[in-house]
């Protein structure tokens, strides 16, 4: 259970959250944020010493929620690994839609982000990568799969699916698939291109 702090800090994210997502990070202040909570920017300088604090943390925290989806997914016994590998590439596309839907102006965070959180991006990374690792190395040993090396073809599926992962290319993107059903749909055939090249047999 989160303490009093823990719990404020949740509040101040989820307020800046929302406001950079509807009026983009430049136009934000901390003053707003801390309006949006009802209290003063004094007091909201002593969870986070300035925006791009906020908007770090931010980034984050929807890191560790796609991964705790992905690993989710990997875990789950009712699935063979072909179906963990196209819900892991589904999984991402739900979430960024879901996140993003009423967010006009989240790609100025998003920028801010890439250019002040590479270690966080590289981080996410490594840890999604990881995951699909593990997926692939059960279907290699329930015979689904056939491949040589597990985390060349893990790191060449992601680069293959980015644009459904990559926040940047996906709000791009967004504008040609405009709901998630077509993104969805574009995504499993795309999985499906990819089982061409691992199915055992």
């Amino acid at each position: 259970m989160k303490n009093k702090k823990e719990r404020i800090k949740e509040e101040i994210l989820n307020a800046a959250a929302k406001r950079f997502g509807y009026y983009g990070y430049s136009k934000t202040t901390m003053a707003e944020i801390a309006k949006d909570c009802s209290m003063s920017a004094a007091n909201l300088y002593r969870y986070f010493r300035d925006k791009s604090a906020i908007g770090t943390k931010i980034a984050q925290r929807c890191f560790g929620r796609v991964c705790e989806l992905l690993q989710t997914v990997a875990s789950d016994p009712a699935l063979t690994a072909e179906q963990k590998v196209k819900e892991y590439i589904l999984t991402t596309v739900r979430y960024n839609f879901k996140e993003f839907k009423d967010s006009p102006e989240i790609m100025e965070l998003v920028e801010h982000v890439c250019k002040e959180g590479a270690e966080q991006i590289n981080s996410h990374r490594n840890e999604s990568v990881a995951i699909l690792i593990a997926i692939l190395a059960e279907g290699v040993k329930s015979g689904e799969f056939e491949i040589e090396d597990l985390e060349e073809t893990a790191v060449s599926i992601r680069i293959a699916t980015l644009v459904f992962h990559a926040t940047p290319l996906f709000l791009m993107f967004k504008n040609h698939c405009t709901t998630e059903d077509e993104m969805a749909r574009m995504a499993e055939q795309v999985a499906e291109l990819i089982f061409k090249g691992i199915r055992k047999g």
